[in-house]
């Protein structure tokens, strides 16, 4: 696969469908009643990781800051899908930092102060659209 002009990002894509490819091939190859107990879904960690993900990300996170609509449509459509609500104050903080992401003329931006993107006015719609804003 390498020609010598890939880029740091072509590497790292390629490393982890390497990692992925392999761990399906390990999953693939085991028993039902194995991949059953592999794929128990840790509600209640999930549930803590969305919720401190949606006050605030970590440091690996800082290459996707104007992605940050993006990752709340995601974190509260994961909720959603879990079945939980957001608490009260969850809830108006990301309302209020989305809040912050609209252009003044018109549209929303991926952050504060950031241009408008037609991309982000259909997570925004559908956030609004599932009530989970």
């Amino acid at each position: 696969m390498e020609s010598g002009g890939e880029t740091v990002t072509q590497v790292e894509q390629w490393s982890v469908e390497d990692r992925v490819f392999r761990i399906y091939n390990l999953f693939a190859n085991i028993p039902p009643v194995g991949q059953t107990t592999m794929l128990e879904l840790q509600r209640d960690e999930h549930i803590k990781y969305l919720n401190e993900g949606l006050k605030q990300l970590g440091p690996s996170f800082v290459a996707l800051d104007s992605s940050r609509p993006w990752l709340c449509y995601w974190i509260i459509h994961s909720m959603a899908l879990l079945g939980e609500s957001l608490d009260y104050q969850l809830e108006n903080n990301a309302i209020d930092f989305l809040n912050r992401c609209q252009d003044p003329n018109g549209g929303f931006g991926g952050g504060p102060g950031q241009a408008s993107s037609i991309i982000l006015q259909d997570e925004l719609v559908l956030l609004i659209r599932r009530r989970c804003v």
